[in-house]
């Protein structure tokens, strides 16, 4: 029978064919497997590096064009195809695709509106920026993307900003404003990055609202509170802040003077007041909305105006604060008042 083990025409007893591959020494018996002798079988030998091989050159540039672009692997391949293997020209197919798609899920009707998102706040000199840039899950709000595009934006109004008149101290940017913003220093409309995020991280973006704040001869305090943690030179989280602050002379001020405009910066997240109200005014209830007549955080009891005039003559100008997400207010915004000469 062929499965029947062979039998040796000299010992007249089945024997069991070595495995295959098994090498023997020169001069062994074919079947002895005595260990530690010179009989013994020996392993094959595989070269060094045999089993290991480069990836195949579609791969290789498969993944280094989804290491470029963070776009889908399959998307990528299908670049690569229509590419006819060159990364160049998928890459550029991929960010014209991330565009396309980008503009068509900005303009789809009924699509979900974009309520999460991040506040990022941006100082430069006695001068600070607000930006306000939403998307619909808080998952996409974790992203390095995301939170590049929203420094990406703070930039931008930095730019706007400091291209403002002169007289001007304080501005929220209208609509057809946004839609003129320059992605941070370079040429190229941030509504265009937008599109592009839109495509690549596959939900709807949009950049709310944008404001700035600017203090002649003072400083503007900022503060950004959220889950993100700190980092220069954007600050960003859920809720942000900005306070246009003087010292009581015209030296710069002390740095207990901005760390006081800090404090009041976090006040201002945290008792949501609407409007400046007066360094006189007596303390109001809990439903107080005026700045200067809220208890102050720091010292219950007393109103803030008087605890920053006791504390070094604080002066606060006009504030700014975003709350992500929230509701619009339903009056134009005011223009921020000028700082006393």
């Amino acid at each position: 029978h062929r499965d029947s083990p062979k039998r040796d025409p000299c010992l007249g007893t089945p024997q069991t064919p070595p495995c295959a591959g098994t090498l023997l020494r020169p001069g062994s018996p074919r079947g002895s497997a005595g260990a530690g002798t010179a009989d013994t079988p020996v392993p094959p030998q595989v070269p060094p590096g045999r089993w290991f091989s480069a990836a195949p050159p579609a791969l290789r540039d498969l993944r280094e064009l989804r290491a470029r672009t963070g776009q889908p692997v399959m998307r990528c391949r299908e670049a690569l195809e229509r590419a006819g293997g060159d990364l160049r020209q998928a890459e550029a197919w991929l960010e014209a695709e991330s565009r396309r798609r980008g503009w068509a899920r900005a303009a789809a009707p009924g699509a979900r509106r974009a309520r999460e998102g991040l506040v990022g706040v941006l100082s430069e000199g006695s001068a600070a920026v607000m930006v306000e840039v939403n998307c619909e899950t808080d998952f996409v709000a974790r992203t390095p993307d995301f939170q590049q595009l929203v420094e990406m934006a703070a930039r931008g109004v930095l730019g706007h900003c400091q291209g403002a008149s002169g007289t001007k101290v304080g501005h929220l940017l209208r609509e057809e404003e946004l839609a003129q913003l320059r992605a941070g220093d370079g040429a190229e409309l941030l509504s265009d990055q937008l599109a592009l995020a839109m495509g690549r991280l596959g939900e709807r973006l949009a950049l709310r609202r944008a404001g700035w704040l600017r203090a002649p001869g003072g400083f503007v305090a900022t503060y950004a509170h959220g889950w993100v943690p700190p980092g220069p030179p954007v600050a960003m989280g859920t809720y942000g802040a900005l306070v246009a602050c003087g010292g009581p002379g015209p030296e710069p001020p002390s740095p207990e003077l901005q760390e006081l405009g800090r404090r009041v910066a976090q006040h201002v997240v945290g008792m949501a007041p609407t409007a400046l109200g007066t360094p006189e005014d007596e303390l109001g209830g809990d439903t107080e909305t005026r700045l200067l007549a809220q208890g102050s955080l720091l010292e219950p009891g007393v109103p803030l105006g008087r605890y920053l005039r006791e504390r070094g003559g604080l002066q606060v100008w006009d504030f700014l604060r975003f709350q992500c997400g929230e509701e619009p207010p339903q009056e134009p915004p005011q223009e921020p008042s000028a700082p006393p000469a």
